[in-house]
């Protein structure tokens, strides 16, 4: 059992290392930071390679100031099929949404998208991300829950006290 186990992890390391060998940062980095969102002040990604080797770092910060942050180191291969599906978007000639909901008490999604040649900023007001800006959080978002899950605590405070509330009547 111990010499299936070994071999396995010797074999994912011979993955990543002979990825590592091919792979092309360029400096590209995409991140999105919503402001105002239903869960938290400010819930944020970003996927870059540059500082640290090919990774997605998530941040949320809570309507109560509890800041949750993680750093997750990925395979230059999962960055660069991430990295296809947000170049897909035609990132560099984005603006501003014209399709968002634009409600004032909608979260405000801002986007960063740079590579060895181009940068882009644009943000969108929405409930729900429209497309093709959600080509953007959607794959960041996708590396960050398949390996580490959800950040912190998934439902508000506020609202657990409601439910607790029904919960007692």
């Amino acid at each position: 059992m111990l010499l299936v186990i070994a071999a396995c992890g010797g074999a994912q390391r011979e993955q990543i290392a002979r990825e590592q060998v091919d792979f092309q940062c360029k400096d590209r980095i995409a991140s999105y930071v919503a402001s105002g969102a239903m869960a938290a002040n400010e819930v944020g990604a970003q996927l870059d390679c540059k500082a640290e080797g090919p990774r997605v770092k998530r941040w949320r910060t809570a309507k109560d100031g509890k800041h949750d942050e993680q750093t997750i180191p990925i395979t230059p291969g999962e960055f660069d099929k991430a990295w296809k599906e947000i170049n897909g978007t035609g990132w560099e000639n984005l603006k501003d949404c014209t399709n968002g909901s634009t409600g004032k008490r909608d979260p405000l999604y801002v986007f960063d998208v740079k590579d060895d040649q181009n940068s882009a900023s644009f943000s969108c007001q929405a409930t729900s991300v429209p497309y093709p800006y959600n080509d953007i959080v959607d794959p960041i978002n996708a590396l960050g829950v398949a390996h580490k899950g959800q950040l912190g605590d998934d439902e508000p405070s506020d609202v657990k006290a409601l439910d607790k509330k029904d919960k007692n009547r």
